[in-house]
C-alpha cells in the first residue's frame, strides 16, 4: 500500500497492475508516508520505505513483499497499515486477468529462471504456466513472494464479501483515476505508463543469445545500463501484451485461468462499466 498522509490517500498496489506508474505519480504529487508500515515492521520509516519491495520473512506468512500484501493478510499481520487503509480514501487499478497472468509468467521466467527477453509464445512460457497452475490449485488467498504476481486482484479489493477500497478503475483509464484523486483530495497525478513488456520480434530471436552474451560478459555495467533502454526500444523488439490473446496456453491452463480468476474478471468488468458510465455522463 502507498499512502500520502496529508491527503489521506491510499493506493493498494496490486502486482502487475501499473503500480510503479502510480507510485511515481504519487511521489511527484505528495510525500509518501511509510510510518504505518514502519510500526508494523518495527523499523525506522526510512528503512521501512526501502523494504517495501524486498523479500522479508514475516512470522506466520513466510517470505513476502510488504508492498504486495492482500487485504486478509494486511488485516491479520500489518494492523497499523490496515487501520490506515480503513480510514483512508483508497483506489486500485484492475486488469484483464488473462493478460495479467501472461505478464506475470514472463516476469517469473526472468526473475526465477534466468530468462532474458523472450517471446510470449516461447515453449517455456506454456510449461511454466502449467507449473504455476499446479501450485495455485487448491490455494485460496496467499502472499508468498515467489507467486505473488499470480494472486487474485479481488483479494486487494474485497474482504469477506465487503468492498474495502473506495474506487476501482480499469488499468487503461488512469485518467479517470487521476480525476477521482483530484476531486477527492486536490492532488494532481500525472500518470505515465512507460514500461510495457517488450519481446524480441521473430526475426530477432536468433540474435538474442549473442546480444545477451555481449551484454553480460563483455560490456562494463555503466555502458550496459546506458544502452539497455535503447536496445529494448529498438526495431528488434515489440510490445508483448498485444499478442497475449492470440497464444493458446492449452485447454487445462486456459480453463484454470477462467475458473481461478473468475472474481477478477467480474472486478474488471465492473471497473469498465463504471468507467463507461463516467464517460457517458461527461458527454451528456
Amino acid at each position: 500500500m502507498l499512502y500520502i498522509e496529508d491527503a489521506n490517500l491510499a493506493f493498494v498496489h496490486i502486482p502487475k497492475n501499473a503500480g510503479q506508474s502510480i507510485r511515481r505519480a504519487m511521489a511527484d504529487s505528495g510525500t509518501l508516508s511509510f510510518s504505518a508500515m514502519a510500526t508494523d515492521l518495527h523499523e525506522e520509516e526510512s528503512r521501512a520505505a526501502a523494504l517495501m519491495e524486498a523479500g522479508l520473512n514475516i512470522p506466520g506468512l513466510g517470505t513476502v513483499q510488504p508492498e504486495h500484501v492482500p487485504l486478509t493478510f494486511l488485516e491479520s499481520h500489518f494492523p497499523s497499515t490496515w487501520a490506515t487503509l480503513a480510514g483512508a480514501r483508497s483506489f486500485i487499478l484492475a486488469r484483464p486477468p488473462r493478460d495479467r497472468f501472461f505478464s506475470a509468467l514472463l516476469q517469473r521466467l526472468r526473475e526465477y529462471h534466468g530468462f532474458g527477453a523472450i517471446r510470449a509464445d516461447h515453449p517455456s512460457v506454456i510449461d511454466e504456466a502449467r507449473r504455476v497452475c499446479d501450485w495455485l490449485a487448491g490455494r485460496d488467498g496467499f502472499c508468498d513472494m515467489q507467486f505473488i504476481h499470480f494472486s487474485r486482484q479481488a483479494d486487494y479489493a474485497d474482504l469477506r464479501g465487503r468492498r474495502v477500497v473506495s474506487a476501482v478503475f480499469p488499468i487503461e483509464r488512469t485518467d479517470l483515476a487521476a480525476r477521482w484523486v483530484e476531486s477527492e483530495t486536490g492532488l494532481v497525478l500525472d500518470v505515465t505508463h512507460d514500461h510495457a513488456r517488450r519481446e524480441p520480434k521473430k526475426w530477432a530471436s536468433s540474435i538474442q543469445p549473442a546480444a545477451r552474451f555481449i551484454g553480460r560478459r563483455l560490456l562494463p555495467m555503466p555502458v550496459k545500463r546506458a544502452i539497455y533502454p535503447l536496445w529494448m526500444n529498438s526495431a528488434a523488439f515489440a510490445n508483448a501484451s498485444g499478442r497475449y490473446r492470440d497464444i493458446d496456453l492449452g485447454v487445462d491452463v486456459e480453463g484454470f485461468i477462467r475458473s481461478y480468476y473468475a472474481c477478477d474478471t467480474a472486478l474488471y468488468a465492473e471497473a469498465v462499466r463504471d468507467a463507461q458510465g463516467v464517460s457517458n455522463a461527461k458527454v451528456a
